[in-house]
């Protein structure tokens, strides 16, 4: 710290800090007198949770720009060129105080752009929708609506997928390394797929991505290219195996039983020797898939869509099978939600909750705020949060960190009116699905158990431990095949868990954040030496190298002066030197350079207006947060050059 204070104003902090860069802000686009930013709304991104980490892909962002006028601007649009992933590590606490943005373009945000950094388009252009399907050591970037723009990038080809490996698993592999991996998907799969619902099943090394939208010609479909759109339903259920990796395989299988859709909900459910999946809700005929966001056949839909809440489509992993189940009630016809499920203690019951979304055809509509919960296996329906429009949300994911909270990231709100509302309470929220409450936050610290809420086991029997007494529908099973996988008892102990998550502890030293995380100690891509440490030593070495040069350089300098100073004395008029000497020599001060006075970039923080995204001020008990680069250094606006 001591160094960065001396050379606070020095220009070779200045270059250093300029090639750093701005610490951390919305893509591109930063706007004259901005000073910070946040996530207005994020539609329909691709996610998954590995281990510590959730990384989040693709969809569309708006951010909301804070001016030094005090003004905003919402809504607007930088794309994602240099293809951003952004990430939320579990360790990290936030409450309704923290710019939450700041944590999810933190370390280790990676570029798809191949070098780590530049543009991505021509090798992994911003998809919407789509999955991140894999493990607890791996994912891969499948499926998804893309952009098309021929004059600046070619779309990848039909079967190609990116993946990224976080950890190693199975053989060591002694050159391994953190990285994205460039792989071909299997002949009879292909990426043109979009708006399915995802599962991951990391104790199998399984993942599923079930229906979803594809073109009518089977081939490529745009967003922005109304003669090649995803319009028709999918009849495919495509898995990948990741039980060797780098030999990963995917498999297409048509659909037998349940009927395609848009946007389903898709849980793995611990029962059975391999697990099962359970399918919620999707639509057909949905708004975004008809001309200027109206559904092609409406009617259809509003008869059609209601029923996959009612007859529940479920999957036996292990004989392949797909089987259906009657309930009752229920939300009616959503699409765009989010789904976990949280076991009993007992398991004598598991409850899937579902959280947000819409019909599918009416956009302009209020979105849902509802909390709703399946409970296995009796097949009941119960509403446990009736939520607010104000609140509401559609196209967002949600993991469960910790067995008695949902995190939900994401998602957009009604388009009703002629301006962008942005999500209340930010891009993530937090709900305690034991109490059936919404959060002020999250903090690593705090969790518990699991425990079944009072309308859930008023309904299915027993107490907040478990001991459900309704073990079946009220109506009986579908088939006694099902009823003999409720039966079978999963082996667990092929589970992971990797909480609790230890707290973030902030250093008070500055984050200056280079890319991709390569660990060789630990092999993994995930938490372990703080992040600080490598760049900080690096920028401590540098900056005692510059300041020895400058020392050096000055001992010359001086020498040299010193001996002019000889030789003038040889000549000058001794009376000269005299008046000189009682006068006394003109000390001529240096100008004082203040920080208002030193030039700024968009990633460089002045007293208390900042043009990278940061964090609000919390209470004095909260954790504090690391510094980011432009915290500590003034850096040169880029423009200005």
């Amino acid at each position: 710290m001591i160094a960065v204070m001396m050379f606070r104003n020095a220009a070779p902090w200045a270059f250093l800090a300029a090639t750093i860069g701005p610490a951390v802000a919305q893509f591109d686009a930063w706007q004259d007198g901005q000073i910070s930013t946040e996530i207005c709304i994020w539609k329909q991104p691709r996610a998954i949770m590995i281990r510590d980490m959730v990384y989040l892909d693709g969809g569309d962002i708006k951010w909301t720009a804070h001016m030094n006028d005090g003004k905003t601007v919402t809504g607007l649009d930088t794309g994602n060129n240099e293809g951003i992933i952004l990430n939320f590590n579990l360790s990290t606490p936030f409450n309704t105080t923290t710019n939450v943005t700041q944590i999810l373009l933190d370390k280790p945000a990676m570029s798809k752009a191949r070098g780590g950094s530049g543009n991505s388009n021509g090798a992994a252009p911003n998809f919407i929708d789509g999955a991140l399907l894999g493990n607890d050591a791996e994912f891969f970037l499948y499926g998804g609506d893309l952009l098309r723009n021929d004059d600046l990038y070619q779309a990848p080809d039909k079967d190609e997928v990116l993946g990224y490996q976080a950890y190693q698993y199975g053989p060591d592999k002694p050159t391994w390394k953190p990285s994205f991996v460039d792989d071909k998907l299997n002949k009879d799969v292909t990426r043109y797929v979009a708006y399915g619902g995802a599962a991951n099943v990391p104790s199998e090394n399984l993942a599923f991505y079930f229906s979803g939208l594809r073109s009518p010609t089977y081939g490529a479909f745009f967003t922005n290219d109304p003669k090649n759109k995803a319009t028709n339903v999918s009849d495919t259920l495509i898995t990948l195996n990741m039980e060797e990796q780098l030999y990963e395989t995917w498999t297409n299988t048509t659909l037998k039983g349940p009927k395609g859709r848009a946007n389903a909900e898709v849980v793995w459910v611990p029962v059975g020797k391999k697990g099962i999946l359970v399918v919620l809700g999707g639509v057909v005929y949905p708004e975004w898939a008809g001309r200027s966001g109206k559904s092609a056949n409406e009617t259809e839909s509003e008869k059609q869509s209601p029923e996959f809440m009612q007859t529940i489509d479920v999957y036996d992993i292990d004989s392949k099978k797909w089987y259906k189940q009657e309930t009752k009630d229920g939300p009616g016809a959503r699409t765009r939600g989010c789904a976990v499920v949280a076991t009993a203690s007992d398991r004598s019951s598991f409850n899937i909750f579902y959280y947000g979304g819409f019909d599918g055809i009416h956009p302009l509509d209020a979105y849902s705020d509802d909390v709703w919960v399946l409970s296995l296996p009796s097949f009941t329906w119960i509403k446990i949060n009736e939520g607010k429009s104000l609140h509401a949300r559609a196209g967002h994911k949600c993991f469960m960190p910790y067995p008695d909270q949902m995190l939900v990231f994401g998602g957009y709100t009604s388009q009703a009116g002629s301006s962008i509302t942005c999500l209340d309470q930010g891009p993530i929220v937090n709900f305690n699905v034991t109490s059936g409450q919404w959060l002020d936050g999250y903090d690593p610290d705090e969790y518990s158990d699991y425990g079944v809420h009072e309308k859930i086991h008023s309904e299915i029997g027993g107490d907040a431990k478990g001991g459900a007494t309704a073990t079946a529908p009220a109506d009986g099973w579908s088939t006694s095949a099902l009823e003999d996988i409720f039966g079978t008892k999963y082996d667990t102990k092929k589970i992971k868990e990797y909480w609790p998550y230890t707290k973030a502890v902030s250093t008070g030293r500055p984050r200056l954040d280079s890319g991709d995380s390569n660990d060789d100690d630990n092999k993994s891509g995930g938490s372990g030496l703080p992040n600080w440490v490598a760049p900080v030593l690096g920028v401590v070495l540098g900056l005692m190298f510059v300041t020895g040069i400058l020392v050096v350089f000055c001992l010359w300098r001086r020498r040299k002066i010193f001996k002019n100073r000889s030789s003038d004395d040889g000549t000058e008029d001794p009376g000269s030197r005299i008046r000189s000497w009682i006068r006394g020599q003109h000390n001529e001060k240096a100008p004082t350079v203040t920080t208002d006075e030193t030039p700024t970039s968009p990633g460089t923080e002045v007293a208390s207006s900042a043009r990278f995204v940061g964090f609000s001020p919390s209470p004095s008990d909260d954790p504090a947060y690391p510094a980011s680069p432009a915290e500590v250094a003034d850096t040169p606006d880029p423009r200005d050059a």
